[in-house]
């Protein structure tokens, strides 16, 4: 969900390397792919408007086991608690299935793998602010896909998940909160709301014990502006 987090700030191109991992459901090997070196550049991406980062618009941030099908973030693939392990085994026999001949797992369409991981991620158990980015990459790859409805279907509800975090949340991460709500108003038909979250946005300062608050802050300030500029002057949306 959240930009600087815990992500090398290189100068290069991205580039992806293959990596082996063991499915920790079924104990197949599998092999994927994960970054191995990529740029400031990837937060001025068009899906900044979304609040949708790279990796999560690639094909290859989200992995699937080529027998079992979990499907998980790559950061979460391996990290199934051994509690877990049968609840998902018997998940995935019931709602894991994937038609066709066994193709590398970037070529499985991003919906059918999100479908997936939504169980996967139902099952482990996430809170509010997982979800609501959950239902953004969603809307993201929906939208990739030419699935209008279905893309503007998962921004309301990431959109209702982004206020209700806006309720709980105290004042110094009001200020992303608010960007998230007015990104997810512009891209399900509500601009005038867009323009008057953005509004209330810029009257914050995005603080934290435990991220970069000053380059947020200051990348929060500079998407506002971007916002207004590249879709709300007559922009149409991407």
């Amino acid at each position: 969900m959240l930009p600087f987090a815990g992500l090398p700030m290189s100068a290069f191109a991205s580039t992806w390397v293959d990596i082996e991992l063991t499915c920790p459901v079924c104990g197949t090997g599998n092999l994927f792919k994960k970054p191995a070196s990529f740029g400031t550049y990837v937060y001025q991406e068009p899906s900044r408007f979304q609040y949708v980062f790279w990796p999560a618009t690639t094909d290859t941030f989200l992995y699937t086991c080529r027998r079992c099908h979990l499907s998980a973030y790559m950061q979460d693939f391996s990290n199934v608690p051994p509690e877990k392990i049968a609840p998902l085994a018997a998940m995935l026999e019931r709602d894991g299935a994937l038609d066709g001949a066994v193709i590398p797992y970037y070529e499985i369409p991003m919906t059918l793998r999100l479908a997936i991981g939504r169980r996967v991620y139902e099952e482990l158990g996430r809170d509010t602010e997982f979800w609501c980015e959950f239902h953004r990459i969603a809307a993201y790859h929906y939208a990739e896909s030419s699935q209008p409805e279905r893309a503007h279907d998962a921004r309301a509800t990431a959109l209702a998940e982004a206020r209700a975090l806006l309720d709980a949340e105290p004042a110094a991460s009001r200020k992303e909160l608010l960007v998230i709500v007015a990104a997810m108003q512009f891209f399900t038909g509500d601009a005038a709301g867009a323009r008057d979250s953005l509004s209330e946005a810029e009257q914050h300062t995005f603080q934290s014990a435990d991220r970069e608050s000053t380059a947020l802050d200051a990348f929060l300030s500079s998407l506002i502006v971007d916002f207004r500029s590249e879709l709300l002057s007559g922009g149409e949306p991407r």
